[in-house]
């Protein structure tokens, strides 16, 4: 009966593949994004620390830096020309939007907005390669590694079947975050005459958790509301974010309310997660709680 569910939904999806990018490059196949995540995984698990294993730490500073800066960058970019797009130029509805199909000059921006962001995120692949290059595996935990993998497998699954429409709207949300996570982490990279100035550190994990909280909320209103969006997709995506909900927060509760309340934190101190879910790169700067689909 499983087997008859899951053969089912697979059916619904390949149904309502959107016309507009499903022969675009890198998406048309499943196996782009097979390869894509196994190749992170294994960058992760199985060949940076093999790699790593005799070698010293490398010093990436300046170049984290800069990525960091760039990050900033690219996001706020992007989520300018997806928000233009469409709330302004289309006029989208932001609690209750189908997709529209429309293939129409403005549609066109859009859907191509949102296909170079993809790679912004694909991009997110690089915080994990500089924790391995740093040795400082402690920081790939679960939590990183399987926000990672889910930001990109969800944003490869919605630009093949949901490219706008309700999803723009946790696009646009995971965009924003990202902008003050590396604005956090470039800040922290420049070294401790900034940092002693960044005490809202603690508040980064906040804003995700409610970011994913946010976009529960808002992902479920097209199953409650018939709003022309695909719900077989929503059914997909949604419990992924619940589970990185729950990870983000059993993180806070361990590295935060644990040492308030006088128990020892289950989280080495040093460790924070970002909305890929890490601890940042610099100076020994710590930043958590990372960004997101």
């Amino acid at each position: 009966m499983e087997q008859g569910i899951v053969m089912h939904t697979i059916h619904q999806l390949m149904t309502i593949r959107d016309p507009r990018t499903k022969d675009w490059k890198m998406l048309h196949s499943p196996s782009f994004i097979v390869i894509l995540l196994g190749g992170y995984l294994y960058m992760a698990k199985v060949w940076g620390p093999n790699f790593m294993k005799h070698r010293k730490p490398y010093d990436l500073k300046g170049f984290i830096r800069i990525y960091n800066l760039l990050q900033v960058l690219s996001n706020i970019y992007f989520l300018y020309r997806i928000i233009y797009y469409s709330f302004w130029a289309a006029g989208y509805s932001m609690f209750c939007q189908g997709l529209t199909y429309k293939a129409d000059e403005n549609a066109r921006h859009l859907l191509n907005a949102y296909y170079w962001y993809f790679f912004v995120r694909v991009a997110d692949f690089l915080d994990t390669l500089f924790f391995v290059l740093t040795k400082k595996f402690s920081h790939i935990s679960v939590l990183h590694v399987t926000h990672h993998t889910i930001v990109v497998f969800n944003g490869w699954m919605f630009l093949q079947f949901g490219p706008d429409g309700q999803a723009v709207f946790g696009v646009c949300l995971n965009a924003f975050v990202h902008i003050i996570m590396y604005v956090y982490y470039f800040l922290a990279s420049l070294g401790p005459s900034i940092q002693k100035y960044l005490w809202w550190k603690r508040y980064l994990t906040r804003i995700q958790i409610v970011q994913f909280f946010v976009m529960i909320v808002h992902a479920s209103i097209p199953i409650f509301v018939d709003c022309g969006y695909p719900v077989v997709l929503l059914c997909i995506g949604i419990p992924q974010v619940i589970l990185i909900l729950g990870l983000f927060l059993n993180f806070y509760v361990q590295a935060y309310l644990s040492r308030s309340s006088g128990g020892p934190p289950k989280i080495p101190a040093p460790e924070v997660h970002s909305q890929n879910g890490d601890s940042h790169h610099s100076n020994g700067g710590n930043a958590e709680a990372k960004k997101e689909l």
